[in-house]
């Protein structure tokens, strides 16, 4: 069946794309546009009129990719028209008259690539995460795992499982030939070496979903220290309630900021202190949580005496302005004055340098969906227990976990046995992708 939909995002803009696919998308464009020939790959300025009565619906472009030259692996047709809600409507509307046509399901122009293997599970995965991507950083990995970089690792190693398993196949095939005596004796030295690969590829999972999810800050304090007034002021808008009213915020409100080309998720807490208000006490009760959710804590006094420094804390003292004159700065504390938007630019380079630090180093193949980290912990298993069988007694079971980890590798690139994965990915895209 071939599908179309609305590839671009609705509503008021220059242009909007709708695209189709499948074996008669060629047809339906000729049924739109007369008289007109399209060489593949060529935009073709066109006069749109609809299939029935032949009333002119728009001027634009068009656009024809031949399969398998084609996003989805199948012939492709793009109509390049005025964007707006009446003019796509129409347009829409006027596709669905040709009966062999239907409106795409969500995600079915890049279901039908993965199908027709344009794209694996990460690529697809990737995509998914470039469209979301809301920073520099975020755009910037999922653009490295979109160009194969996951894909590549993960397929490196089914390489080296799939050598490891035929190396062992002749060994039991051949078992009274003369054959290299290193053939047993190397096997648990590379099963080592990938184990530890894969390992190093684990360490950076964290990274990887924090970078996709964003970097966790909770912002502590007693009540009035000004939490909410900060909030506000990184937010740029007005997020939390403030008021003179000890206990005002009684929930955990975040705010998702772009630091340094990283996503930042900043959460505003109740006030930490002894209550007896039951709706309070619900409130202090989730600002610990979300302390240990969170990746750094931002801990506010405005009492120089109280100021103490934590691991994992930005000890800052605030309403420096109201604090006398003989008050003596200390190391690691910085000083702020949030109504007077004073200290606030080192507030910020602190919270930068502790982002930066927490991704010391650019890895085109970090992991960033938990999916990956907890397949690859299953590949580990398997070679571990390969490693714990005798070579020499029960080839046949090390082999079998060998293949076991062939197997898990293709479930992370869709290779194998992927369905249950599939609407889950799917349903995140939208109807045009």
């Amino acid at each position: 069946m071939t599908i179309y939909a609305l590839s671009t995002a609705p509503g008021t803009a220059g242009l909007a794309v709708i695209r189709l696919s499948g074996p008669r998308s060629l047809e339906a464009l000729n049924i739109l546009v007369k008289n007109k020939v399209f060489v593949p790959g060529n935009f073709i300025r066109c006069n749109f009129s609809h299939p029935t009565n032949k009333k002119l619906l728009d001027r634009g472009l068009a656009v024809y990719f031949k399969e398998p030259k084609s996003f989805t692996g199948e012939d492709v047709v793009e109509l390049h028209i005025h964007g707006g809600y009446a003019n796509t409507t129409t347009m829409l509307s006027a596709l669905s008259q040709i009966n062999y046509l239907r409106l795409a399901e969500q995600g079915e122009f890049t279901k039908r690539a993965f199908v027709n293997d344009k794209l694996d599970l990460t690529g697809i995965e990737a995509l998914g995460d470039l469209i979301n991507a809301q920073t520099e950083q975020q755009h910037e990995q999922a653009l490295f795992h979109m160009g194969g970089s996951l894909s590549k690792l993960y397929l490196s190693w089914r390489k080296k499982l799939i050598e490891l398993t035929a190396l062992i196949e002749v060994e039991l095939d051949f078992a009274d030939e003369d054959l290299p005596a290193d053939i047993s004796r190397n096997l648990y030295k590379k099963i080592d070496l990938i184990i530890h690969e894969m390992e190093a590829h684990i360490a950076e999972s964290n990274q990887g979903e924090i970078l996709r999810e964003g970097f966790r800050i909770v912002i502590i304090g007693e009540p009035n220290v000004g939490k909410s007034s900060l909030i506000n002021l990184l937010a740029k808008r007005d997020v939390a309630i403030v008021s003179d009213i000890a206990g005002t915020t009684r929930d955990a409100i975040e705010v998702n900021l772009n630091i340094a080309g990283f996503p930042v998720i900043i959460t505003d807490t109740a006030g930490l202190r002894e209550s007896k208000d039951e709706i309070e006490k619900l409130g202090i009760d989730l600002a610990y949580s979300k302390i240990k959710e969170s990746n750094a804590i931002i801990e506010i006094f405005t009492n120089p005496e109280k100021v103490n420094l934590k691991e994992r804390h930005i000890a800052v003292l605030n309403k420096i302005d109201l604090i006398k004159d003989n008050y003596k700065k200390q190391d690691h504390v910085i000083s702020i004055s949030v109504i007077n938007n004073i200290g606030i630019d080192l507030l910020i380079d602190k919270i930068e340098k502790i982002v930066k630090d927490y991704f010391p180093s650019k890895s085109e193949t970090i992991p960033t969906h938990a999916r990956y980290r907890i397949g690859v912990e299953k590949i580990i298993q398997s070679l571990i227990a390969a490693k714990k069988i005798n070579l020499f007694s029960d080839s046949e079971l090390v082999v079998e976990e060998l293949r076991s980890g062939i197997y898990e590798i293709g479930r992370l690139t869709g290779t194998v046995d992927v369905e249950e994965y599939l609407d889950v990915i799917f349903r995140e895209f939208c109807i045009g992708k």
